[in-house]
């Protein structure tokens, strides 16, 4: 015996629209807006200070820390919660969706790039290290380009 679509539709954790679904997708995003924060204000204030070195190597420590504590697991909420999205999406999205794939593999990239570069630069500016600033500067526009990027495959749906 066959159910009917609607009644197998309410045992399902979410779809499309729905609440459970809704939950995620306002998660999702506060998680982006929070992982990205500081490649809008860091530069801003780091401009601020660029003439303090003392001010500089401070802010740099606690952007450091911030970046560890806040940013980094805020970065691993947005993949997660972008899984979780399309895993209760009722199949009107798949992994195997390319612009889904392609912003896993991008998300990935953003997040070793943070690691990898932005991460040991913020630690090298603030113990004064030569050359930390173009580190950071460089892995902060990387992972700029590349959140762009996500943003546009996200909103076009591509594939």
């Amino acid at each position: 015996m066959e159910v009917p679509p609607r009644l197998t539709s309410m045992f399902i954790l979410g779809q499309v629209g729905s609440g459970v679904y809704q939950l995620l997708l306002i998660l999702h995003l506060v998680s982006v807006l929070v992982a990205f924060a500081p490649a809008v204000v860091h530069p801003l204030i780091a401009g601020r200070l660029a003439k303090d070195d003392q001010g500089v190597r401070l802010f740099s420590l606690a952007a450091s820390a911030n970046t560890r504590t806040v940013h980094l697991p805020a970065l691993l909420a947005v993949g997660l919660l972008g899984f979780a999205l399309v895993g209760v999406s009722d199949r009107d999205y798949r992994f195997t969706d390319p612009w889904i794939a392609i912003s896993a593999l991008l998300w990935l990239v953003i997040a070793g790039v943070i690691s990898a570069m932005v991460l040991p630069g913020e630690r090298g500016m603030a113990s004064g290290e030569a050359g930390a600033e173009s580190k950071v500067r460089a892995g902060g526009g990387i992972a700029t380009l590349l959140l762009i990027v996500v943003l546009c495959l996200m909103v076009v749906k591509p594939g």
